[in-house]
Protein backbone atom coordinates (compact mmCIF):
# COMPACT_ATOMS: atom_id res chain seq x y z
CA UNK A 1 0.00 0.00 0.00
CA UNK A 2 2.81 2.57 0.62
CA UNK A 3 4.71 1.86 -2.27
CA UNK A 4 1.08 2.47 -4.34
CA UNK A 5 0.65 5.36 -2.53
CA UNK A 6 4.03 6.95 -2.80
CA UNK A 7 3.89 5.91 -6.45
CA UNK A 8 1.17 8.00 -7.36
CA UNK A 9 1.83 10.93 -5.16
CA UNK A 10 4.83 10.74 -7.43
CA UNK A 11 2.84 10.96 -10.38
CA UNK A 12 0.96 13.60 -9.45
CA UNK A 13 3.23 15.90 -8.45
CA UNK A 14 5.52 15.64 -12.01
CA UNK A 15 3.12 15.42 -14.18
CA UNK A 16 -0.09 17.77 -12.28
CA UNK A 17 1.25 19.96 -9.62
CA UNK A 18 5.12 20.73 -11.08
CA UNK A 19 3.70 21.92 -13.92
CA UNK A 20 0.86 24.08 -12.23
CA UNK A 21 3.61 25.75 -10.28
CA UNK A 22 6.12 26.38 -13.35
CA UNK A 23 3.11 28.07 -14.98
CA UNK A 24 2.30 30.62 -11.72
CA UNK A 25 6.47 30.98 -11.15
CA UNK A 26 7.00 31.90 -14.76
CA UNK A 27 3.73 34.03 -15.50
CA UNK A 28 5.01 36.17 -12.09
CA UNK A 29 9.06 36.10 -13.17
CA UNK A 30 8.88 39.64 -14.19
CA UNK A 31 7.05 41.08 -11.65
CA UNK A 32 3.02 41.64 -10.62
CA UNK A 33 3.14 44.59 -13.26
CA UNK A 34 4.17 42.60 -16.54
CA UNK A 35 1.71 39.53 -15.54
CA UNK A 36 -1.35 42.24 -15.55
CA UNK A 37 0.29 44.04 -18.92
CA UNK A 38 0.14 40.44 -20.45
CA UNK A 39 -3.44 39.84 -19.15
CA UNK A 40 -4.81 43.14 -20.02
CA UNK A 41 -3.35 43.28 -23.16
CA UNK A 42 -6.13 44.08 -25.61
CA UNK A 43 -5.47 40.71 -27.77
CA UNK A 44 -5.49 38.71 -24.98
CA UNK A 45 -8.86 40.50 -24.13
CA UNK A 46 -10.49 39.46 -27.00
CA UNK A 47 -9.32 35.79 -27.29
CA UNK A 48 -10.66 35.67 -24.06
CA UNK A 49 -14.07 37.08 -24.80
CA UNK A 50 -13.93 34.70 -28.11
CA UNK A 51 -13.18 31.62 -25.80
CA UNK A 52 -15.77 32.12 -23.59
CA UNK A 53 -18.11 32.89 -26.34
CA UNK A 54 -17.31 29.88 -28.35
CA UNK A 55 -17.57 27.67 -25.08
CA UNK A 56 -21.39 29.18 -23.99
CA UNK A 57 -22.35 28.21 -27.26
CA UNK A 58 -21.16 24.99 -27.88
CA UNK A 59 -21.98 23.79 -24.20
CA UNK A 60 -26.01 25.52 -24.89
CA UNK A 61 -26.17 23.68 -28.16
CA UNK A 62 -24.69 20.42 -27.04
CA UNK A 63 -26.98 20.46 -23.71
CA UNK A 64 -29.81 21.05 -25.74
CA UNK A 65 -28.62 18.04 -28.51
CA UNK A 66 -27.53 15.54 -25.71
CA UNK A 67 -30.65 15.67 -23.46
CA UNK A 68 -32.88 14.88 -26.85
CA UNK A 69 -30.77 12.40 -28.14
CA UNK A 70 -30.33 10.56 -24.80
CA UNK A 71 -34.06 10.92 -24.52
CA UNK A 72 -34.46 9.41 -27.83
CA UNK A 73 -31.97 6.76 -27.45
CA UNK A 74 -33.44 5.31 -24.54
CA UNK A 75 -36.68 5.95 -24.30
CA UNK A 76 -37.70 4.42 -28.02
CA UNK A 77 -36.74 1.73 -30.31
CA UNK A 78 -35.98 2.31 -33.75
CA UNK A 79 -34.23 0.79 -36.37
CA UNK A 80 -30.51 2.00 -36.72
CA UNK A 81 -30.30 2.81 -33.16
CA UNK A 82 -26.41 1.63 -32.88
CA UNK A 83 -25.55 3.19 -36.02
CA UNK A 84 -26.70 6.60 -34.25
CA UNK A 85 -24.93 6.19 -31.47
CA UNK A 86 -21.87 5.59 -33.12
CA UNK A 87 -21.83 8.34 -34.75
CA UNK A 88 -22.53 10.74 -32.16
CA UNK A 89 -19.35 9.07 -30.54
CA UNK A 90 -17.54 10.07 -33.48
CA UNK A 91 -16.06 13.12 -32.46
CA UNK A 92 -13.82 11.30 -29.68
CA UNK A 93 -12.57 9.05 -31.75
CA UNK A 94 -10.79 11.59 -34.94
CA UNK A 95 -8.48 13.76 -33.98
CA UNK A 96 -9.67 17.15 -33.71
CA UNK A 97 -6.75 18.43 -36.91
CA UNK A 98 -8.38 15.92 -38.91
CA UNK A 99 -11.64 17.03 -37.74
CA UNK A 100 -10.61 20.78 -38.50
CA UNK A 101 -9.43 19.66 -41.84
CA UNK A 102 -12.88 17.84 -42.87
CA UNK A 103 -14.63 21.69 -41.92
CA UNK A 104 -11.57 23.23 -44.26
CA UNK A 105 -13.22 20.75 -46.82
CA UNK A 106 -16.79 21.38 -46.45
CA UNK A 107 -16.74 24.78 -46.07
CA UNK A 108 -14.04 26.38 -47.62
CA UNK A 109 -13.39 27.89 -51.38
CA UNK A 110 -13.40 24.34 -52.78
CA UNK A 111 -16.49 23.45 -51.17
CA UNK A 112 -19.70 23.35 -53.77
CA UNK A 113 -21.61 25.08 -50.57
CA UNK A 114 -19.08 27.85 -50.41
CA UNK A 115 -21.08 29.90 -53.80
CA UNK A 116 -24.06 29.47 -51.41
CA UNK A 117 -22.43 30.97 -48.37
CA UNK A 118 -21.24 33.38 -50.47
CA UNK A 119 -24.09 34.66 -51.34
CA UNK A 120 -25.95 34.60 -48.03
CA UNK A 121 -22.66 36.59 -47.27
CA UNK A 122 -21.50 33.89 -44.19
CA UNK A 123 -17.90 32.63 -43.65
CA UNK A 124 -17.18 30.08 -41.82
CA UNK A 125 -13.65 29.18 -42.55
CA UNK A 126 -11.18 31.75 -40.95
CA UNK A 127 -14.20 33.48 -39.04
CA UNK A 128 -15.68 33.06 -35.75
CA UNK A 129 -18.50 30.74 -37.15
CA UNK A 130 -15.98 27.97 -37.65
CA UNK A 131 -14.17 28.91 -34.22
CA UNK A 132 -17.87 27.87 -32.88
CA UNK A 133 -18.41 25.14 -34.75
CA UNK A 134 -15.18 23.29 -34.24
CA UNK A 135 -15.59 23.71 -30.47
CA UNK A 136 -18.90 21.98 -30.87
CA UNK A 137 -18.18 19.48 -32.87
CA UNK A 138 -15.21 18.36 -30.54
CA UNK A 139 -17.35 18.50 -27.33
CA UNK A 140 -20.26 16.75 -29.20
CA UNK A 141 -20.61 13.51 -26.86
CA UNK A 142 -20.01 15.09 -23.80
CA UNK A 143 -23.02 15.78 -22.30
CA UNK A 144 -24.49 12.80 -23.79
CA UNK A 145 -22.59 10.19 -22.72
CA UNK A 146 -23.13 11.10 -18.95
CA UNK A 147 -26.98 11.34 -19.59
CA UNK A 148 -27.43 7.82 -21.10
CA UNK A 149 -26.28 5.57 -18.16
CA UNK A 150 -29.04 7.47 -16.11
CA UNK A 151 -31.26 7.02 -18.51
CA UNK A 152 -30.90 3.38 -18.97
CA UNK A 153 -30.75 2.41 -15.27
CA UNK A 154 -33.80 4.81 -14.57
CA UNK A 155 -35.86 2.40 -17.03
CA UNK A 156 -39.06 3.53 -18.03
CA UNK A 157 -41.99 2.17 -15.84
CA UNK A 158 -42.26 5.65 -13.46
CA UNK A 159 -42.63 7.58 -16.74
CA UNK A 160 -44.99 4.72 -18.09
CA UNK A 161 -47.07 5.14 -14.73
CA UNK A 162 -47.27 9.10 -15.30
CA UNK A 163 -48.74 8.83 -18.68
CA UNK A 164 -51.60 6.42 -18.16
CA UNK A 165 -52.40 8.85 -15.44
CA UNK A 166 -53.05 11.38 -18.00
CA UNK A 167 -49.48 13.27 -17.33
CA UNK A 168 -48.40 15.38 -20.00
CA UNK A 169 -44.85 14.72 -22.04
CA UNK A 170 -43.02 18.52 -20.30
CA UNK A 171 -44.57 16.99 -16.93
CA UNK A 172 -42.97 14.15 -17.04
CA UNK A 173 -39.92 15.11 -17.78
CA UNK A 174 -40.09 17.73 -15.47
CA UNK A 175 -41.33 16.08 -12.64
CA UNK A 176 -39.73 12.33 -12.90
CA UNK A 177 -36.98 12.44 -15.66
CA UNK A 178 -35.28 15.65 -15.08
CA UNK A 179 -34.62 14.96 -11.09
CA UNK A 180 -33.21 11.29 -11.72
CA UNK A 181 -30.50 13.27 -14.52
CA UNK A 182 -29.86 16.37 -13.24
CA UNK A 183 -26.35 16.11 -11.87
CA UNK A 184 -25.29 13.78 -14.53
CA UNK A 185 -26.61 16.60 -17.02
CA UNK A 186 -24.54 19.03 -14.92
CA UNK A 187 -21.56 17.00 -14.78
CA UNK A 188 -21.42 17.07 -18.36
CA UNK A 189 -21.80 20.59 -19.21
CA UNK A 190 -18.80 21.00 -16.92
CA UNK A 191 -16.75 18.55 -18.85
CA UNK A 192 -17.66 19.95 -22.06
CA UNK A 193 -17.14 23.55 -20.81
CA UNK A 194 -13.67 22.44 -19.71
CA UNK A 195 -13.20 20.83 -22.93
CA UNK A 196 -14.24 23.57 -25.12
CA UNK A 197 -12.23 26.01 -23.40
CA UNK A 198 -8.91 24.29 -23.81
CA UNK A 199 -9.99 22.75 -27.16
CA UNK A 200 -7.31 23.59 -30.19
CA UNK A 201 -6.72 21.34 -32.84
CA UNK A 202 -9.70 22.03 -35.04
CA UNK A 203 -10.02 25.34 -33.74
CA UNK A 204 -6.54 26.22 -35.01
CA UNK A 205 -7.49 24.71 -38.39
CA UNK A 206 -10.21 26.64 -39.03
CA UNK A 207 -9.26 29.73 -37.52
CA UNK A 208 -6.54 31.01 -39.30
CA UNK A 209 -4.95 32.57 -36.52
CA UNK A 210 -5.89 36.13 -36.83
CA UNK A 211 -4.78 37.96 -33.84
CA UNK A 212 -7.48 39.44 -32.36
CA UNK A 213 -10.19 37.74 -34.49
CA UNK A 214 -10.36 34.53 -34.45
CA UNK A 215 -7.63 33.77 -32.04
CA UNK A 216 -8.80 31.82 -28.84
CA UNK A 217 -6.72 31.54 -25.34
CA UNK A 218 -4.76 28.32 -26.69
CA UNK A 219 -4.50 30.04 -29.72
CA UNK A 220 -2.84 33.08 -28.48
CA UNK A 221 -0.77 31.47 -25.79
CA UNK A 222 0.69 29.71 -28.72
CA UNK A 223 1.57 32.47 -30.68
CA UNK A 224 3.44 34.34 -28.06
CA UNK A 225 5.25 31.09 -26.95
CA UNK A 226 6.48 31.07 -31.05
CA UNK A 227 7.43 35.09 -30.90
CA UNK A 228 9.71 33.73 -27.70
CA UNK A 229 7.42 35.78 -25.29
CA UNK A 230 7.96 33.61 -22.54
CA UNK A 231 6.48 35.15 -19.71
CA UNK A 232 3.16 36.68 -21.04
CA UNK A 233 2.44 33.40 -22.84
CA UNK A 234 2.50 31.79 -19.36
CA UNK A 235 0.70 34.41 -18.25
CA UNK A 236 -2.12 34.16 -20.58
CA UNK A 237 -1.62 29.94 -19.46
CA UNK A 238 -2.32 31.52 -15.83
CA UNK A 239 -5.94 31.95 -17.01
CA UNK A 240 -6.68 29.01 -18.37
CA UNK A 241 -5.05 27.18 -15.32
CA UNK A 242 -7.33 29.21 -12.99
CA UNK A 243 -10.57 28.32 -15.15
CA UNK A 244 -9.68 24.78 -14.92
CA UNK A 245 -8.86 24.44 -11.15
CA UNK A 246 -12.47 26.39 -11.13
CA UNK A 247 -14.14 24.13 -13.45
CA UNK A 248 -12.86 21.09 -11.09
CA UNK A 249 -13.97 22.74 -7.77
CA UNK A 250 -17.30 22.51 -9.79
CA UNK A 251 -16.70 19.27 -10.95
CA UNK A 252 -16.26 17.97 -7.67
CA UNK A 253 -19.26 19.49 -5.80
CA UNK A 254 -21.31 17.86 -8.30
CA UNK A 255 -19.87 14.80 -7.78
CA UNK A 256 -20.40 15.00 -4.34
CA UNK A 257 -23.84 16.37 -4.58
CA UNK A 258 -24.88 13.33 -6.82
CA UNK A 259 -23.82 10.86 -4.52
CA UNK A 260 -25.36 12.71 -1.82
CA UNK A 261 -28.56 12.21 -3.77
CA UNK A 262 -27.92 8.51 -4.53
Amino acid sequence: RIVLIGASVIFMFLMLILPLAVVLVTAFKDGISAYLRAVSDSYTIKALFLTVEATVLAVLFNTIFGLFAAWMITKFQFRGKGVLTTLIDLPVTISPIIAGLIFLLTFGRQSPLYPYLKDLNLEVVFAVPGVILATVFVTFPFVFREIIPVLENQGTDEEEAAALMGAGGFTIFRRITFPHIKWALLYGIVLCAARAMGEFGAVSVLSGHLRGKTNTLPLHIEILFNEFQYVPAFAVSSILVLLAILLLIVRSFVEYKGKGDE
